[in-house]
Order: structure tokens, then C-alpha cells, then sequence
């Protein structure tokens, strides 16, 4: 069965070839179609011996036009007609005959039947000299030449197949790149990897003049200006979309510089407040403004209010707040001014001060309407959160190990990822890993406190026993590590070694407000700003 369907298949083939050897191209061997080169190289034989016939049926024509057309037409027969043309051809008989309609030889070499010329030679006589141009059928028409300035001597234009374009004469790279740190990155690694080289040092030192590089995170940017020679010539930590901090050198002596940039911003004051129904974040948000005004509140009362299980239903709050505007829009908000908050727990007022003349960057502290500090030893929140998921319980019925379990803290459940504060001033005793708790910090603080913090996803940047840390202070992240059921912060206080409820905690204020009479000069009329805020509708769910 095969052997008679490749039989017919090579029958098939055979029978093409003859037919079109037969209608299409006849007295041509097979052997010979199939040939490509011989078929290629006889057409352009045939092709030279066309055109040159062609030149010659125009040569009478060329005569009776003009004088000197014969110098013309042997130009241009010289470079179209084969060197074997026949003498007998360019004598006057022969130009006094018509011309003869040339022979198209087959591809096999024999001659064809004539034909009658597809268009006869066009003969155009130049303005100037009279002599004529032919213009044969069969050849490209000549390209248009541009017109060439008097006086000059014209030049031919050679244009390469395939060139590359010629290159612009600007710079050949880019002298600034734009990049991001990464969440692991530190200032010294990223000028490492960016070719700073022993100027890495140097530039970290400038720099930390002006900022801390230990508050540089992941995902800001920074930019590296490269100098002529392609080396860094500049370093820009972009802090914000308001504070650059760029580090060039020297022109003078070549020693690294730190300059702080920044942007230009509107300032206002705005007040504003609201009833709290069910959460305060749901009151901000009904009274118009940003959820980033609830950190605020919540960071300026972290020590008197728990705002976990302190807040009720009715609870109002009052604000006198500064808010920045860049080109036109809301960028962020500023110092909170004055700020009320008042509910079942009490009323809490905090009014912003940094001494009387003092300029506005010099920092201040927040203090009440009597002159006394906000601030105390110790914090009722370390986080910034919303909700509260168990409390300080003895006999707390452990969600993994179902066994009744005391539960000598307060959890608190966040995104994981949550910065965690330090609840006091105080000093690392241990940092590291535990079966239960999971990643662990221990704080010892003044007067025999000390504070636990249970299940962190990831500890501060360089954090390590020994340290000293500060109040508000971030020292790790919220997790669930160890025996969690989800991403909580579990925080416990013991004094002199023993569990203490935090939320019952006894802690003493700060010193009071230096100078009483010009602090309570500065805030009466904000006293009558608040008092003059009405609080908004009431945010319901």
C-alpha cells in the first residue's frame, strides 16, 4: 500500500512538470526548469540581449533629432550593448532603416517569434545643450540628484543598506538613577552597592548630621547623580514627598556636604470634632477627616486613655489641628494644637507648647489646661490599634492548649506588621526566640517595672540586649509567633517580679510646664476654640 501511494505521488509530480514545460515554457528540458541557477542565469543573459536590441531600434530616431545626438547615443549604446554587436549594424544603411522589432531568445537559447516593442525609447532634449536623453523601456528611471549650490562640486550620496542611524551628540547615558531601599537595606549597603566606594563612610557621617539613617525604610527613594567620569557624584534621600536630603561635594576642597530640601507647603488651621458611637475611627471618618487624625489622638492620649476599653458609646472628641497643603492638595497633617477628648473615663485636654518666642521647628511637649504634663512613665497603649481581642484574666481559657490558662497580660490584635512602642524609657534585657510567647522583647524600666511583649513578626533594626530605648520608641512588629491563634500583640507588666494588670497600673506624670503664665497666655484662645467646636453627627455603623 505504501509503495503504490509513493508511486503515484512521484506519477503526480511528473505530470505537473510536463504540463508546464508544455504551455508555459516550451522546448525546455524539466531537467532544466528544475535547475534554478541556469534558469536564473539565462533569464539575465536574455534580459542584456532585450535591452540592447531596444538601444539599437532607437538609434534612427536619435539621428534626425538634434546634432551630436549620434556621440549620445554611442554613450549610451557603450553602456548597454554587449561588446559581440555586429559591425554592419552602425553603419548609415543601417540607421536609414525602420527599426526592427528586437528577437526575445527562449530560455534554451532559441529564438522566439518578434515582438513589437511593450513602449518605444522616449527621446527628451535637454534645455541648455540640446542633446538628447533616452530613455530605454526596460531600465529604472533614473533617481531625482538634489540640486547642487554654484560654485560646488557636486558629490555622490551613498546610502548603505542596513546602516545603523548616526548617534545623537548628547550624552550617551543617563547621569541620575532613581531607585527604592529595600526592607532590609542600610545606608552603608546601598552606597556599597552603588559604587561610593571608600566615600561610603564619609557620606553616611554628612548625612547623619541631618537625619537618622536608622529611620530610613524600605520603599523610600534615592537618587544617585553620576559625575562626568561616571562615578557618583551626589547622593538624595528622598524622606518624603516634602524633605529631601541631598550629599554632594565640595567644589572648593572635594569634602562630602549634606544640605536638607524642602518643598514648599500651605499651612492652615483647621478644627474639627465628633461624637463617638461605636469607634472612634468611624466618628473621624463621619466628621470629614483623614483616619490618620486617629493615630494623632490616640499617640497624644496613649496615657490616660485606653483607647481599647476605655472608649464608650457618646464619647466625644475636639480637635485644633494644622494641615498641609502641596500645590493646591491635602498632604498631611501637622501639630495638633489643642485637642479634647471626654467620655465616661473623664475629660482629657492637651495643649501644644514649646516656649514663649521660641521658633516653630524647636520641638515642645503637650501639657493640660493647668500646666501639667501629658506625659508619664508609662504608656496605657503601646500601639497604634483598633480593637482589643482578650484582657488581663487569671482564669482565661486558652484558645490552643484548651486548658485554663492565666492569661497575665492584655492582647491586643493588629495587622501584622504593626509598629510596637515602648511602653517606658527603659533598657533591652532580652531579644530573641521562645517556645510559647514566640519572638520576645523584655524592658527593664526605673522602680522595679519591667514590660513584656509576646508574638512579634520581626524585631527593630539592630535591636539587641543592653540597649537603651525611649518612650514611643518602635522596637518591634506585631506577629504570630509562638502559640497564636492570629496576629496579636500579647503586652504584660510585672513590678518587683510579679504580674501587675497594666491597665490599673499606678504611674506618675512628667515635670510640669516651665514657665505657667506664658503658657496660659498662649492657650486661652485655644481653650475658646475648643469650647466653641460643636461636635458633629453621630457616626454609626
Amino acid at each position: 500500500m505504501k509503495s503504490s501511494l509513493r508511486l503515484g505521488v512521484l506519477l503526480i509530480g511528473l505530470v505537473g512538470v510536463n504540463v508546464y514545460v508544455f504551455f508555459f515554457n516550451r522546448k525546455t528540458a524539466p531537467r532544466d526548469v528544475l535547475n534554478m541557477q541556469s534558469t536564473a542565469k539565462t533569464m539575465e543573459v536574455s534580459r542584456r540581449e532585450i535591452l540592447s536590441a531596444d538601444v539599437r531600434a532607437a538609434r534612427p530616431l536619435v539621428t534626425s533629432t538634434a546634432k551630436g545626438a549620434p556621440k549620445a547615443l554611442a554613450l549610451a549604446h557603450s553602456a548597454a550593448a554587449p561588446a559581440t554587436e555586429p559591425a554592419s549594424e552602425t553603419g548609415p544603411a543601417a540607421m536609414d532603416e525602420p527599426p526592427r522589432a528586437p528577437v526575445r531568445p527562449a530560455l534554451n537559447g532559441s529564438p522566439n517569434p518578434p515582438m513589437a516593442l511593450a513602449s518605444p525609447p522616449v527621446i527628451l532634449a535637454s534645455a541648455k545643450t540640446g542633446i538628447p536623453v533616452i530613455r530605454v523601456p526596460f531600465a529604472p528611471p533614473p533617481e531625482p540628484m538634489p540640486a547642487t549650490p554654484r560654485g560646488t562640486t557636486p558629490h555622490a550620496a551613498f546610502q548603505v543598506p542596513f546602516a545603523p542611524p548616526p548617534e545623537d551628540d548628547g550624552e550617551a547615558h543617563e547621569d541620575l538613577v532613581e531607585k527604592k531601599f529595600g526592607n532590609a537595606d542600610t545606608l552603608g549597603q546601598v552606597l556599597a552597592r552603588e559604587g561610593f566606594g571608600p566615600a561610603g563612610p564619609q557620606v553616611v557621617a554628612v548625612l547623619a548630621k541631618l537625619v537618622d539613617p536608622r529611620s530610613i525604610r524600605g520603599g523610600q527613594k534615592y537618587i544617585v547623580h553620576l559625575g562626568d567620569d561616571g562615578t557618583p557624584a551626589s547622593f538624595e534621600y528622598q524622606a518624603s514627598a516634602i524633605l529631601r536630603y541631598l550629599v554632594e561635594k565640595d567644589e572648593e576642597g572635594g569634602a562630602w556636604k549634606a544640605r536638607k530640601l524642602e518643598a514648599a507647603v500651605e499651612l492652615k488651621t483647621a478644627e474639627s470634632g465628633g461624637v463617638v458611637e461605636s469607634s472612634l475611627y468611624e466618628s473621624v471618618q463621619k466628621a470629614g477627616e483623614s483616619t490618620a487624625l486617629v493615630s494623632l489622638l490616640v499617640e497624644l492620649f496613649a496615657w490616660d486613655v485606653n483607647f481599647y476599653t476605655d472608649t464608650h458609646p457618646g464619647d466625644h472628641w475636639k480637635v485644633v489641628v494644622e494641615k498641609q497643603f502641596l500645590g493646591g492638595q491635602f498632604y498631611k497633617y501637622g501639630r495638633v494644637l489643642a485637642a479634647e477628648y471626654g467620655g465616661k473615663t473623664g475629660t482629657f485636654r492637651a495643649f501644644y507648647w514649646n516656649g514663649k518666642g521660641a521658633p516653630r521647628d524647636k520641638p515642645g511637649k503637650y501639657y493640660d489646661e493647668h500646666g501639667l504634663a501629658n506625659s508619664k512613665t508609662m504608656l496605657k497603649t503601646p500601639l497604634r490599634f483598633v480593637r482589643i481581642s482578650s484582657k488581663f484574666d487569671r482564669k482565661r481559657f486558652h484558645p490552643i492548649l484548651h486548658v485554663e490558662k492565666a492569661h497575665l497580660g492584655i492582647d491586643y490584635a493588629a495587622p501584622t506588621g504593626t509598629p510596637v512602642w515602648a511602653s517606658a524609657t527603659g533598657r533591652v534585657v532580652e531579644v530573641g526566640m521562645k517556645r510559647g510567647s514566640g519572638n520576645t522583647i523584655v524592658l527593664a524600666h526605673a522602680n522595679g517595672l519591667s514590660t513584656r511583649y509576646y508574638h512579634l513578626s520581626r524585631y527593630a533594626r539592630g535591636l539587641h540586649a543592653g540597649q537603651q530605648v525611649k518612650q514611643k520608641e518602635v522596637i518591634g512588629f506585631v506577629g504570630m509567633t509562638g502559640l497564636a491563634t492570629g496576629p496579636h500583640l500579647h503586652f504584660s507588666v510585672t513590678k518587683n517580679g510579679a504580674f501587675v494588670d497594666p491597665s490599673k497600673l499606678q504611674v506618675s506624670r512628667d515635670a510640669p510646664v516651665p514657665d505657667h503664665a506664658a503658657f496660659m497666655d498662649a492657650i486661652r484662645p485655644r481653650i475658646a476654640a475648643l469650647h466653641a467646636i460643636q461636635p458633629g453627627a453621630v457616626a454609626r455603623n
